[in-house]
Formats: C-alpha cells, sequence, structure tokens
C-alpha cells in the first residue's frame, strides 16, 4: 500500500487518511492536520465566531 507523507506533521498515512480536497490540489495533508488547519485559518479570519461559514463572512465580513 503506498504511503503519503503529510506535508504539516510529516507522519506516513494511507491516502484514504489524507485530505482528498487538498490531495487532488497534490498536497499531502492528514484529515487531523487539514482539520487543524482550517480551524486556526477561521479563528484568524473570525476570532469571535460571529460567522456560520466562510461564505457568510465573505457577503457580511469585509
Amino acid at each position: 500500500m503506498k504511503k503519503y507523507i503529510c506535508n504539516e506533521c510529516g507522519g506516513e498515512f494511507s491516502k484514504n487518511q489524507l485530505d482528498s480536497e487538498l490531495l487532488v490540489d497534490g498536497e499531502s495533508f492528514c484529515k487531523g492536520c487539514a482539520s487543524s488547519l482550517m480551524e486556526a485559518g477561521r479563528d484568524f479570519v473570525d476570532p469571535n465566531h460571529n460567522f456560520d461559514s466562510y461564505e457568510d463572512w465573505d457577503k457580511n465580513g469585509r
């Protein structure tokens, strides 16, 4: 079975343990790191969690 190296943590993972959306773009991030990075991005953009989604922020936050 082919193993992929997570670009964030450096761990080895099988394809089904990776974030499939980022894998399509050629990036290998395990699901845990991808989730962590998404949460960090959300906290940066919306630290008080006033918006339900990125789309809501795009419409109302600028």
